[in-house]
Protein backbone atom coordinates (compact mmCIF):
# COMPACT_ATOMS: atom_id res chain seq x y z
CA UNK A 1 0.00 0.00 0.00
CA UNK A 2 1.93 3.01 -1.21
CA UNK A 3 0.11 6.12 0.38
CA UNK A 4 -0.40 5.70 4.49
CA UNK A 5 -4.04 3.60 5.15
CA UNK A 6 -6.07 5.81 7.57
CA UNK A 7 -6.69 4.89 11.02
CA UNK A 8 -10.86 3.74 9.45
CA UNK A 9 -8.68 1.63 6.76
CA UNK A 10 -7.04 -0.08 9.40
CA UNK A 11 -9.36 -0.57 11.46
CA UNK A 12 -11.89 -1.99 8.86
CA UNK A 13 -9.37 -4.30 7.85
CA UNK A 14 -9.03 -5.57 11.14
CA UNK A 15 -12.20 -6.81 12.10
CA UNK A 16 -12.75 -8.27 8.56
CA UNK A 17 -9.26 -10.20 9.04
CA UNK A 18 -9.96 -10.97 12.83
CA UNK A 19 -13.21 -12.30 11.95
CA UNK A 20 -12.01 -14.31 8.85
CA UNK A 21 -9.27 -16.01 11.61
CA UNK A 22 -12.26 -16.74 14.31
CA UNK A 23 -14.13 -18.45 11.75
CA UNK A 24 -11.28 -20.81 11.42
CA UNK A 25 -10.84 -21.80 15.57
CA UNK A 26 -14.63 -21.66 15.67
CA UNK A 27 -14.29 -24.25 12.38
CA UNK A 28 -11.38 -26.20 14.19
CA UNK A 29 -13.32 -26.18 18.04
CA UNK A 30 -16.67 -27.53 16.17
CA UNK A 31 -14.63 -30.49 14.32
CA UNK A 32 -12.96 -31.31 17.28
CA UNK A 33 -16.06 -31.32 19.82
CA UNK A 34 -17.74 -34.01 17.06
CA UNK A 35 -14.49 -36.08 17.01
CA UNK A 36 -12.74 -35.97 20.38
CA UNK A 37 -9.55 -36.77 20.76
CA UNK A 38 -8.02 -36.80 17.30
CA UNK A 39 -5.27 -35.57 17.01
CA UNK A 40 -4.08 -31.96 15.24
CA UNK A 41 -7.60 -31.10 16.92
CA UNK A 42 -6.26 -27.28 17.87
CA UNK A 43 -3.74 -27.23 14.61
CA UNK A 44 -6.23 -24.50 12.84
CA UNK A 45 -6.11 -22.47 15.77
CA UNK A 46 -2.53 -22.86 16.23
CA UNK A 47 -2.14 -21.87 12.88
CA UNK A 48 -3.73 -18.46 13.20
CA UNK A 49 -0.69 -16.59 13.90
CA UNK A 50 0.97 -17.55 10.71
CA UNK A 51 -2.48 -16.72 8.77
CA UNK A 52 -2.73 -13.48 10.22
CA UNK A 53 1.20 -12.48 9.44
CA UNK A 54 0.58 -14.05 6.09
CA UNK A 55 -2.48 -11.91 5.61
CA UNK A 56 -1.16 -8.43 7.10
CA UNK A 57 2.18 -8.60 4.96
CA UNK A 58 0.31 -9.10 2.34
CA UNK A 59 -2.13 -6.13 2.50
CA UNK A 60 0.92 -3.56 4.24
CA UNK A 61 4.26 -4.73 3.20
CA UNK A 62 5.68 -1.75 4.66
CA UNK A 63 4.29 -1.95 7.60
CA UNK A 64 5.95 -4.15 10.57
CA UNK A 65 3.99 -6.92 12.10
CA UNK A 66 4.52 -8.21 15.76
CA UNK A 67 3.61 -10.23 18.37
CA UNK A 68 2.20 -13.66 19.77
CA UNK A 69 3.19 -15.48 23.33
CA UNK A 70 5.42 -13.63 24.93
CA UNK A 71 5.79 -10.04 23.91
CA UNK A 72 4.78 -8.60 26.89
CA UNK A 73 6.29 -5.15 26.92
CA UNK A 74 5.90 -2.49 24.31
CA UNK A 75 8.44 -2.14 21.12
CA UNK A 76 9.64 0.43 19.00
CA UNK A 77 7.45 3.04 17.54
CA UNK A 78 5.19 2.48 14.83
CA UNK A 79 3.57 1.98 12.24
CA UNK A 80 3.25 -1.63 13.35
CA UNK A 81 0.50 -4.47 13.73
CA UNK A 82 0.80 -6.46 17.02
CA UNK A 83 -0.88 -9.72 17.40
CA UNK A 84 -2.34 -10.93 20.55
CA UNK A 85 -2.04 -14.67 20.81
CA UNK A 86 -5.10 -16.76 19.94
CA UNK A 87 -6.43 -19.22 21.91
CA UNK A 88 -6.61 -23.34 20.79
CA UNK A 89 -9.30 -24.78 19.45
CA UNK A 90 -10.17 -26.35 23.23
CA UNK A 91 -9.85 -21.92 24.29
CA UNK A 92 -11.83 -21.00 21.33
CA UNK A 93 -14.41 -18.90 23.92
CA UNK A 94 -11.43 -16.74 24.67
CA UNK A 95 -10.13 -13.79 22.62
CA UNK A 96 -8.72 -13.29 19.26
CA UNK A 97 -6.76 -9.09 19.45
CA UNK A 98 -5.60 -7.67 16.62
CA UNK A 99 -3.99 -4.03 16.97
CA UNK A 100 -2.13 -1.29 15.21
CA UNK A 101 -0.07 0.78 16.57
CA UNK A 102 1.50 4.37 15.07
CA UNK A 103 4.62 6.42 16.81
CA UNK A 104 2.12 7.32 19.74
CA UNK A 105 0.93 4.17 21.26
CA UNK A 106 -1.90 2.04 19.84
CA UNK A 107 -4.45 3.48 17.43
CA UNK A 108 -6.88 0.63 17.00
CA UNK A 109 -7.89 -2.72 18.76
CA UNK A 110 -9.97 -5.76 17.65
CA UNK A 111 -11.13 -8.07 20.27
CA UNK A 112 -13.00 -11.07 18.65
CA UNK A 113 -14.82 -13.95 20.38
CA UNK A 114 -14.42 -17.10 18.22
CA UNK A 115 -17.24 -18.96 19.29
CA UNK A 116 -19.38 -16.14 20.08
CA UNK A 117 -18.83 -14.11 16.64
CA UNK A 118 -18.86 -11.01 18.67
CA UNK A 119 -16.45 -8.25 17.62
CA UNK A 120 -15.65 -5.35 19.69
CA UNK A 121 -13.98 -3.29 17.83
CA UNK A 122 -12.57 0.34 18.27
CA UNK A 123 -10.26 3.24 16.47
CA UNK A 124 -9.05 6.35 18.53
CA UNK A 125 -11.21 9.17 18.26
CA UNK A 126 -13.87 6.86 16.49
CA UNK A 127 -15.71 5.34 18.97
CA UNK A 128 -16.18 1.60 19.76
CA UNK A 129 -18.58 -0.60 18.27
CA UNK A 130 -20.32 -4.11 19.11
CA UNK A 131 -20.74 -6.51 15.45
CA UNK A 132 -22.04 -9.69 15.75
CA UNK A 133 -22.24 -12.95 13.38
CA UNK A 134 -22.02 -12.13 9.73
CA UNK A 135 -22.08 -8.41 10.49
CA UNK A 136 -18.60 -8.78 11.86
CA UNK A 137 -17.22 -8.89 8.30
CA UNK A 138 -17.86 -5.13 7.79
CA UNK A 139 -16.18 -2.76 10.33
CA UNK A 140 -19.69 -0.96 11.10
CA UNK A 141 -21.47 -2.05 14.06
CA UNK A 142 -23.64 -0.98 16.72
CA UNK A 143 -22.33 1.90 19.00
CA UNK A 144 -21.52 0.82 22.51
CA UNK A 145 -20.68 2.22 25.82
CA UNK A 146 -19.63 1.00 29.20
CA UNK A 147 -21.90 1.13 31.92
CA UNK A 148 -22.91 4.15 34.09
CA UNK A 149 -22.65 2.35 37.72
CA UNK A 150 -21.18 4.50 40.15
CA UNK A 151 -21.46 2.14 43.58
CA UNK A 152 -18.33 -0.90 43.62
CA UNK A 153 -20.98 -2.40 46.01
CA UNK A 154 -21.92 -5.08 43.68
CA UNK A 155 -20.48 -4.42 40.85
CA UNK A 156 -20.91 -7.07 38.50
CA UNK A 157 -17.06 -8.26 38.32
CA UNK A 158 -15.66 -10.61 35.70
CA UNK A 159 -12.06 -12.62 35.64
CA UNK A 160 -10.13 -15.02 33.66
CA UNK A 161 -10.42 -17.40 36.60
CA UNK A 162 -9.36 -16.95 40.47
CA UNK A 163 -8.03 -19.56 41.05
CA UNK A 164 -4.36 -18.82 41.13
CA UNK A 165 -5.22 -15.39 42.86
CA UNK A 166 -3.42 -14.76 46.28
CA UNK A 167 -6.01 -15.50 49.16
CA UNK A 168 -6.12 -12.11 50.39
CA UNK A 169 -7.18 -10.23 47.26
CA UNK A 170 -10.00 -13.03 46.29
CA UNK A 171 -11.21 -12.40 49.63
CA UNK A 172 -11.25 -8.75 49.46
CA UNK A 173 -13.11 -8.63 45.98
CA UNK A 174 -15.79 -11.00 46.13
CA UNK A 175 -16.67 -9.33 49.87
CA UNK A 176 -17.16 -6.32 47.70
CA UNK A 177 -18.72 -7.00 44.32
CA UNK A 178 -20.41 -9.73 42.84
CA UNK A 179 -17.33 -11.63 41.09
CA UNK A 180 -18.60 -14.21 38.66
CA UNK A 181 -16.93 -16.49 36.02
CA UNK A 182 -15.53 -14.59 33.02
CA UNK A 183 -17.80 -15.52 29.76
CA UNK A 184 -17.39 -12.41 27.72
CA UNK A 185 -14.86 -10.74 28.96
CA UNK A 186 -13.76 -7.33 27.89
CA UNK A 187 -16.28 -7.12 25.52
CA UNK A 188 -19.01 -7.47 27.99
CA UNK A 189 -17.38 -4.21 30.10
CA UNK A 190 -17.48 -2.35 26.55
CA UNK A 191 -20.77 -2.97 25.79
CA UNK A 192 -21.70 -2.44 29.54
CA UNK A 193 -23.01 -5.95 30.31
CA UNK A 194 -20.54 -6.03 33.04
CA UNK A 195 -19.04 -3.11 35.29
CA UNK A 196 -15.38 -4.56 35.63
CA UNK A 197 -12.89 -7.26 34.42
CA UNK A 198 -9.82 -8.61 36.37
CA UNK A 199 -7.14 -10.57 35.52
CA UNK A 200 -4.02 -10.82 37.87
CA UNK A 201 -1.77 -11.69 34.49
CA UNK A 202 0.44 -12.33 32.94
CA UNK A 203 -1.74 -10.72 30.26
CA UNK A 204 0.13 -10.60 26.49
CA UNK A 205 0.98 -6.79 25.18
CA UNK A 206 -0.80 -7.96 22.21
CA UNK A 207 -4.41 -8.14 24.08
CA UNK A 208 -3.39 -5.23 26.16
CA UNK A 209 -2.59 -3.32 22.94
CA UNK A 210 -5.57 -4.06 21.53
CA UNK A 211 -8.47 -3.54 24.60
CA UNK A 212 -6.78 -0.36 25.91
CA UNK A 213 -8.14 1.23 22.71
CA UNK A 214 -11.06 -0.70 22.70
CA UNK A 215 -11.93 0.39 26.30
CA UNK A 216 -11.38 4.07 26.05
CA UNK A 217 -13.32 4.55 23.29
CA UNK A 218 -16.19 2.37 25.11
CA UNK A 219 -16.12 5.28 28.28
CA UNK A 220 -14.36 3.02 30.47
CA UNK A 221 -10.78 2.47 31.99
CA UNK A 222 -7.83 0.30 31.82
CA UNK A 223 -4.45 0.20 34.20
CA UNK A 224 -3.41 -2.44 35.89
CA UNK A 225 -4.22 -3.56 39.05
CA UNK A 226 -1.94 -1.09 41.05
CA UNK A 227 -3.24 1.58 38.82
CA UNK A 228 0.27 2.16 36.31
CA UNK A 229 -0.48 2.21 32.65
CA UNK A 230 -1.31 -1.27 31.64
CA UNK A 231 1.21 -0.80 28.49
CA UNK A 232 4.31 -0.60 30.79
CA UNK A 233 2.56 -2.32 33.92
CA UNK A 234 3.03 -5.69 35.70
CA UNK A 235 0.97 -7.44 33.03
CA UNK A 236 -2.02 -7.81 35.37
CA UNK A 237 -5.46 -6.09 34.24
CA UNK A 238 -7.56 -4.13 35.71
CA UNK A 239 -10.39 -3.03 33.04
CA UNK A 240 -13.43 -0.41 34.25
CA UNK A 241 -16.29 1.02 33.17
CA UNK A 242 -14.74 4.65 34.46
CA UNK A 243 -16.50 5.27 37.47
CA UNK A 244 -15.51 2.54 38.96
CA UNK A 245 -11.87 2.46 38.77
CA UNK A 246 -10.11 4.08 41.38
CA UNK A 247 -12.22 2.02 44.37
CA UNK A 248 -11.14 -1.04 42.31
CA UNK A 249 -7.17 0.06 42.50
CA UNK A 250 -8.03 1.02 46.19
CA UNK A 251 -9.59 -2.30 47.28
CA UNK A 252 -6.69 -3.94 45.85
CA UNK A 253 -4.36 -1.87 47.75
CA UNK A 254 -6.24 -2.11 50.79
CA UNK A 255 -5.75 -6.00 50.36
CA UNK A 256 -2.01 -5.72 50.30
CA UNK A 257 -2.36 -9.00 48.25
CA UNK A 258 -1.17 -8.05 44.76
CA UNK A 259 2.11 -8.88 44.24
CA UNK A 260 3.41 -8.81 39.70
CA UNK A 261 3.36 -12.38 38.25
CA UNK A 262 6.58 -12.84 36.48
CA UNK A 263 6.47 -11.76 33.18
CA UNK A 264 8.66 -14.22 30.48
CA UNK A 265 9.24 -12.41 27.07
CA UNK A 266 10.29 -13.41 23.73
CA UNK A 267 14.21 -13.06 23.08
CA UNK A 268 14.71 -9.85 21.67
CA UNK A 269 17.80 -9.62 19.50
CA UNK A 270 18.66 -6.38 20.27
CA UNK A 271 19.49 -7.32 24.36
CA UNK A 272 22.70 -8.28 24.05
CA UNK A 273 23.86 -4.80 22.39
CA UNK A 274 21.57 -2.98 24.80
CA UNK A 275 22.77 -4.67 27.87
CA UNK A 276 26.38 -4.24 27.00
CA UNK A 277 26.11 -0.60 26.39
CA UNK A 278 24.25 -0.19 30.15
CA UNK A 279 27.10 -2.04 32.00
CA UNK A 280 29.47 0.48 30.05
CA UNK A 281 27.25 2.95 30.94
CA UNK A 282 27.28 1.95 34.70
CA UNK A 283 31.03 1.45 35.05
CA UNK A 284 31.29 5.12 33.63
CA UNK A 285 28.69 6.47 36.19
CA UNK A 286 30.55 4.53 39.21
CA UNK A 287 33.88 4.95 38.66
CA UNK A 288 37.12 3.76 39.05
CA UNK A 289 35.55 1.63 42.20
CA UNK A 290 33.79 -0.87 39.62
CA UNK A 291 36.28 -2.63 38.90
CA UNK A 292 34.13 -4.33 36.25
CA UNK A 293 30.68 -4.42 34.99
CA UNK A 294 28.78 -7.08 32.96
CA UNK A 295 25.57 -7.71 31.35
CA UNK A 296 24.40 -11.22 33.16
CA UNK A 297 20.94 -13.21 33.37
CA UNK A 298 19.08 -14.86 30.94
CA UNK A 299 18.79 -10.93 28.47
CA UNK A 300 22.62 -11.66 28.30
CA UNK A 301 22.23 -15.43 26.66
CA UNK A 302 21.35 -15.56 22.66
CA UNK A 303 17.61 -16.48 22.34
CA UNK A 304 16.85 -17.34 26.04
CA UNK A 305 13.27 -16.12 26.79
CA UNK A 306 13.40 -13.58 29.72
CA UNK A 307 11.87 -11.42 32.12
CA UNK A 308 12.11 -7.94 30.10
CA UNK A 309 14.56 -6.23 32.67
CA UNK A 310 18.13 -6.12 32.46
CA UNK A 311 20.54 -7.86 34.97
CA UNK A 312 23.65 -6.22 35.62
CA UNK A 313 27.10 -6.91 37.47
CA UNK A 314 29.27 -4.77 39.10
CA UNK A 315 32.64 -6.05 41.12
CA UNK A 316 33.99 -4.01 43.41
CA UNK A 317 36.76 -4.64 46.23
CA UNK A 318 34.58 -3.68 48.87
CA UNK A 319 31.03 -3.85 49.18
CA UNK A 320 30.36 -1.31 52.30
CA UNK A 321 32.64 1.60 50.19
CA UNK A 322 30.85 0.62 47.07
CA UNK A 323 27.33 1.19 49.10
CA UNK A 324 28.59 4.50 50.63
CA UNK A 325 29.52 5.81 46.96
CA UNK A 326 27.36 4.52 44.57
CA UNK A 327 23.81 5.71 46.28
CA UNK A 328 23.86 9.21 44.99
CA UNK A 329 24.88 8.35 41.16
CA UNK A 330 22.30 5.59 41.10
CA UNK A 331 19.45 7.62 42.47
CA UNK A 332 20.18 10.02 39.89
CA UNK A 333 19.59 7.01 36.94
CA UNK A 334 16.72 6.01 38.46
CA UNK A 335 17.92 3.36 40.41
CA UNK A 336 16.18 2.26 44.17
CA UNK A 337 18.28 0.18 47.04
CA UNK A 338 16.55 -2.76 48.04
CA UNK A 339 17.04 -4.83 51.47
CA UNK A 340 18.67 -7.63 49.47
CA UNK A 341 22.25 -8.32 51.51
CA UNK A 342 22.99 -11.72 50.54
CA UNK A 343 22.65 -14.16 47.37
CA UNK A 344 21.27 -17.57 47.85
CA UNK A 345 23.64 -20.10 48.55
CA UNK A 346 23.79 -23.20 46.27
CA UNK A 347 22.49 -26.55 47.92
CA UNK A 348 24.57 -28.69 49.09
CA UNK A 349 27.88 -25.83 49.54
CA UNK A 350 28.91 -25.50 53.34
CA UNK A 351 30.05 -21.88 52.55
CA UNK A 352 29.62 -19.30 55.35
CA UNK A 353 26.87 -17.06 53.89
CA UNK A 354 29.20 -13.85 54.36
CA UNK A 355 30.86 -15.22 51.21
CA UNK A 356 27.61 -14.65 49.22
CA UNK A 357 27.36 -11.09 50.34
CA UNK A 358 25.96 -8.26 48.05
CA UNK A 359 24.08 -4.81 47.11
CA UNK A 360 21.20 -4.54 45.45
CA UNK A 361 19.40 -1.76 43.32
CA UNK A 362 16.50 -1.89 40.48
CA UNK A 363 15.17 0.72 38.45
CA UNK A 364 11.38 0.56 37.25
CA UNK A 365 9.43 2.77 34.41
CA UNK A 366 13.14 4.88 33.79
CA UNK A 367 14.85 6.86 32.67
CA UNK A 368 16.31 3.90 30.69
CA UNK A 369 14.93 0.38 30.34
CA UNK A 370 14.51 -1.63 33.41
CA UNK A 371 17.15 -3.00 35.30
CA UNK A 372 18.50 -4.83 38.21
CA UNK A 373 22.22 -3.95 39.31
CA UNK A 374 23.73 -6.14 41.63
CA UNK A 375 27.13 -5.30 43.30
CA UNK A 376 29.18 -8.22 44.24
CA UNK A 377 32.67 -8.78 45.94
CA UNK A 378 35.52 -9.53 43.07
CA UNK A 379 36.51 -12.93 43.19
CA UNK A 380 33.56 -13.93 45.56
CA UNK A 381 31.66 -17.38 44.77
CA UNK A 382 28.06 -15.33 43.72
CA UNK A 383 30.29 -12.50 41.31
CA UNK A 384 31.74 -16.55 39.31
CA UNK A 385 28.18 -17.95 39.67
CA UNK A 386 26.18 -15.53 37.47
CA UNK A 387 29.18 -15.39 34.98
CA UNK A 388 29.13 -19.16 34.79
CA UNK A 389 25.74 -19.19 34.35
CA UNK A 390 25.78 -16.75 31.29
CA UNK A 391 28.94 -18.40 29.58
CA UNK A 392 27.45 -21.80 29.94
CA UNK A 393 24.29 -21.45 28.22
CA UNK A 394 25.92 -19.26 25.39
CA UNK A 395 28.64 -22.22 25.47
CA UNK A 396 25.80 -24.59 25.17
CA UNK A 397 22.63 -23.11 22.42
CA UNK A 398 21.16 -26.25 22.30
CA UNK A 399 20.33 -26.16 25.65
CA UNK A 400 18.46 -22.25 25.81
CA UNK A 401 14.92 -23.72 24.24
CA UNK A 402 14.14 -26.24 26.96
CA UNK A 403 15.23 -23.84 29.79
CA UNK A 404 13.25 -21.01 28.31
CA UNK A 405 10.06 -23.47 28.47
CA UNK A 406 10.74 -23.93 32.07
CA UNK A 407 10.94 -20.11 32.45
CA UNK A 408 7.64 -19.98 30.62
CA UNK A 409 5.70 -22.69 32.32
CA UNK A 410 6.98 -21.67 35.76
CA UNK A 411 5.73 -17.93 34.85
CA UNK A 412 2.43 -19.27 34.06
CA UNK A 413 1.78 -21.41 36.66
CA UNK A 414 3.04 -19.47 39.99
CA UNK A 415 1.11 -16.66 41.29
CA UNK A 416 3.91 -13.84 41.96
CA UNK A 417 7.82 -13.14 41.79
CA UNK A 418 8.74 -14.26 44.72
CA UNK A 419 7.78 -17.89 44.27
CA UNK A 420 9.12 -17.65 40.63
CA UNK A 421 12.66 -17.27 42.29
CA UNK A 422 12.12 -19.77 45.14
CA UNK A 423 11.45 -22.48 42.34
CA UNK A 424 13.60 -21.22 40.23
CA UNK A 425 16.77 -21.17 42.35
CA UNK A 426 17.53 -24.83 43.04
CA UNK A 427 17.17 -25.29 38.86
CA UNK A 428 20.01 -22.43 38.73
CA UNK A 429 21.71 -24.71 40.84
CA UNK A 430 21.45 -27.58 39.08
CA UNK A 431 22.46 -25.57 35.84
CA UNK A 432 26.08 -24.96 38.09
CA UNK A 433 26.16 -28.40 38.56
CA UNK A 434 26.36 -29.26 34.91
CA UNK A 435 28.67 -26.23 34.33
CA UNK A 436 31.03 -26.72 36.65
CA UNK A 437 33.00 -29.74 35.17
CA UNK A 438 32.65 -28.07 31.72
CA UNK A 439 34.59 -24.78 33.50
CA UNK A 440 37.10 -27.21 35.08
CA UNK A 441 37.44 -28.86 31.51
CA UNK A 442 37.80 -25.80 29.27
CA UNK A 443 39.74 -23.51 31.55
CA UNK A 444 37.28 -21.01 31.86
CA UNK A 445 37.81 -18.29 34.33
CA UNK A 446 35.26 -15.00 35.24
CA UNK A 447 35.60 -12.64 33.14
CA UNK A 448 37.19 -13.68 30.21
CA UNK A 449 35.63 -13.43 26.91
Amino acid sequence: MGARMTDREALAFAVRLASRAGRRIAAEHRAAARAPGVDGEAGGALAVPEFLRTELAAAFPDVAVCGGAGMLRPGPAGPRWVIGPPPGAEEAGGPLCLAYEDASGPVVGVVHLPLAGRTVAAGRGLGCRLSVGDAAEGADGRPVRTSGRAELTGARTLTDGPAGWPEALLTAVHRKVALVASGGGVPDVATGRADAWLSTGPVEYGERAALSVVVAEAGGRVTDLGGAPVLTGDGSVLVTNGPLHEGFVALVAEAGAHEPKPVVADPDPGWADEGVALAEGMRALLGPLALRAEHIGSTSVPGMAAKPVFDLQVSVADLAEAARAFGGPLAGAGFVAAPYLRDHVPAGRTDDPKRWAKRFWSRRGGPGPDANLHVRRTGSPNERLALLFRDWFRAHPETVPAYARFKRELAHRVPEIGAYADVKDPVVDLVIEVAEPWAAATGWRPGQR
